[in-house]
């Protein structure tokens, strides 16, 4: 087996993700609806306590004189329910919205449909018990029983704390009694969902941890996927080679039109055009060593010049490409190889010579 050693690279950090693999802690969210939902009762507990009075008061002055019916118990539950749902919805929909905040805020709006469907295996009990009894199974277990005793030891020790205010609760009136044990139960809900939450950033990080662990690669892992997202460097090597190889092709169909090939004089060949009305001679094709050869064979087999100029030849192949004009300080030197080549054929230079031809004015 690989040794798996070396970090997933973001290329298997999106495939697990698109996968549904991220990084997810249900205890995050648990805890982040308990303490949300404390401070939204806090808030809104008290208009539910007056509803809930109401309704109780109302119930035991209108009982002794009213008709029980259907209609007398109807109009009650509406009545229960306008005084009682609207502070009860607020509670609710803050903590539904508080889940899926910390859902999408962990998932960053993924939406994995590969996880949406039946799974066998998610029944299968034999891979159930597989599951309980393997490491991962008994570190789940671990950390449940750690939650389990320290939101018990914060419970026990608050409730031991206010036991006694918890007993004078009998000495109250009803509206009083419900109010404190409002307050205290918040209390005690804002006490176990702090210390919960501590609990949760760790699991976080524990998921967190876990996750770039099982989504380690190894060497040759990292060299495939290289090879699948860059190309094989072999087979790239071998592209580039047909492309120079068919623009050498192309260049060296070109070598046929040109007027003169100067040389250097067997390392490097340029073929050079220059016909009237061009503004400057330009370089058809250009190479060192058997490309050179290739271009002086091509130019003698079609009766063009080959000139020996090593200063021009060595100029021209390091300032100019292929398909490109000679820069304007060579054309003094390229016109005297143009007037040798049209005195060689016994042609008179064309009516609109190069500008460096012209002598120049002293």
């Amino acid at each position: 087996m690989a040794d798996k050693s070396e970090a997933p690279t973001s290329h298997r950090v999106e495939e697990a993700r698109n996968d549904g693999q991220v990084v997810r802690s249900q205890e995050l969210i648990s805890a982040g609806v308990i303490v949300i939902s404390a401070f939204l009762l806090r808030n809104s507990g008290g208009e539910m306590i007056i509803a809930f009075k109401k309704m109780i008061t109302s119930m035991i002055l209108e009982i002794p004189h009213a008709e029980l019916s259907v209609e007398w118990l109807r109009g009650t539950s509406f009545t229960f329910a306008a005084l009682v749902l609207p502070p009860f919805s607020m509670i609710l929909v803050g903590i539904l919205m508080t889940g899926v905040v910390l859902t999408l805020g962990q998932t960053q709006f993924l939406w994995a449909g590969k996880k949406i469907g039946f799974d066998f295996k998610r029944v299968n009990p034999i891979d159930g018990f597989k599951r309980i009894f393997s490491s991962h199974g008994l570190i789940e277990l671990l950390r449940s029983l750690l939650k389990l005793g320290w939101v018990s030891w914060v419970a026990y020790s608050f409730i031991r704390d206010n036991f006694l205010d918890l007993i004078a609760f009998t000495q109250y009136d009803f509206s009083t009694a419900v109010s404190h044990f409002i307050e205290i139960a918040v209390s005690l809900t804002i006490r176990v969902g702090s210390m919960y939450l501590v609990l949760a950033v760790a699991d976080y990080a524990y998921q967190r941890w876990d996750l770039y662990k099982n989504l380690r690669m190894s060497k040759e892992e990292i060299k495939e996927e290289s090879k699948r997202s860059e190309g094989d460097p072999m087979l790239k090597s071998r592209v580039r080679n047909m492309q120079r190889q068919m623009a050498r092709g192309r260049m060296m169909a070109n070598v046929p039109k040109a007027t003169v090939v100067v040389v250097n004089p067997t390392h490097l060949a340029i073929a050079i055009e220059y016909q009237e009305g061009m503004r400057a001679p330009k370089v058809l094709a250009k190479g060192p060593y058997r490309v050179a050869e290739r271009i002086v064979k091509l130019a003698r087999q079609n009766n063009i010049p080959v000139v020996q100029n090593i200063p021009l030849a060595r100029a021209i192949y390091k300032t100019t490409d292929v398909g490109q004009e000679i820069s304007p300080e060579l054309y003094l030197a390229m016109a005297e190889v143009l007037a040798y080549v049209y005195k060689l054929r016994g042609k008179t230079p064309p009516n609109r010579a190069i500008p460096a031809a012209e002598p120049a004015s002293s």
